[in-house]
């Protein structure tokens, strides 16, 4: 379809590089990316009991 406009241009780009971000955010995690956040959660419960050194 040829372009008409340069508002039109923009247009589809725009509405092209929104439907490629919304198709990477329906991507699930790795498996070893959900296992590293998993372990820094955990490392974060267990500093809850650390005192602050900022305070």
């Amino acid at each position: 379809m040829p372009v008409k406009s340069k508002e039109d241009m923009q247009q589809r780009l725009g509405l092209g590089l929104k439907n490629m971000y919304l198709s990477v955010l329906d991507e699930p995690l790795p498996d070893d990316m959900l296992a590293l956040l998993d372990q820094l959660d955990d490392d974060d419960d267990s500093d809850s009991s650390r005192p602050d050194i900022n305070e």
